[in-house]
């Protein structure tokens, strides 16, 4: 006898339950609005995944395996590899568009200080997202939109940026939007290392943040 079809796939919970994080925070989080948010039965969606904890790591590998096509399809519609970096940086207004979304991000991220688990799939989540943007930041090099540098070393730099931007924003950048507000701090992080040609042919500056 064939299995009963899954009424809802696995990505299709995993998103919802990013969504749902992103709203209620790690804490406040339930299995029962998780299933509801997809129309599962809850004991559906616990055989799936046992326990929250569990659904919670699997939202944290999902976005892992997930980061390699959204880099290229950031890079796809870019017109250059350095616009492609500015995107991808932009993204956060997919992550915290308010400041009560991004205190429930920090707090899902303060799990992987807290559980061993959750500290192996923040490592393997920021070696994943240094591995992609250096390779942006390297192809920006050979066209010769950054001069010479180490990728790695600007790709984590940027990294730590963008996270420091949405921490900053938080606290005294709430008179713009979390992107704009990424975006001036990136080109301040950018301008020693970009070529004239790509300031000229690249996207209008923006007054940098003070």
């Amino acid at each position: 006898m064939s299995p009963r079809p899954k009424t809802a796939s696995d990505a299709a919970i995993l998103e919802a339950a990013a969504r749902l994080l992103s709203r209620h925070g790690p804490a406040r989080l339930r299995l029962e609005d998780v299933a509801r948010e997809v129309g599962l039965a809850p004991a559906t969606l616990l055989l799936r995944f046992k326990t929250k904890k569990k659904l919670l790591l699997a939202v944290a590998e999902h976005g892992i395996a997930g980061m390699a096509d959204s880099f290229r399809e950031h890079r796809r519609r870019s017109g250059s590899p350095l616009c492609a970096i500015t995107a991808v940086s932009q993204c956060v207004r997919d992550i915290a568009d308010n400041p009560q979304q991004l205190a429930n991000l920090l707090a899902f991220l303060q799990l992987s200080v807290e559980d061993q688990e959750f500290r192996r799939c923040a490592e393997r989540h920021d070696a994943a997202l240094e591995r992609e943007m250096a390779a942006l930041m390297a192809e920006a090099q050979a066209r010769g939109e950054v001069i010479a540098c180490c990728p790695g070393v600007l790709a984590r730099a940027t990294i730590a940026m963008v996270r420091g931007s949405l921490l900053t924003w938080n606290a005294v950048g709430t008179h713009t939007t979390p992107e704009a507000w990424v975006k001036a701090n990136l080109e301040v992080l950018l301008a020693p290392y970009t070529a004239a040609p790509a300031r000229r042919g690249g996207t209008r500056r923006v007054r940098a943040a003070s």
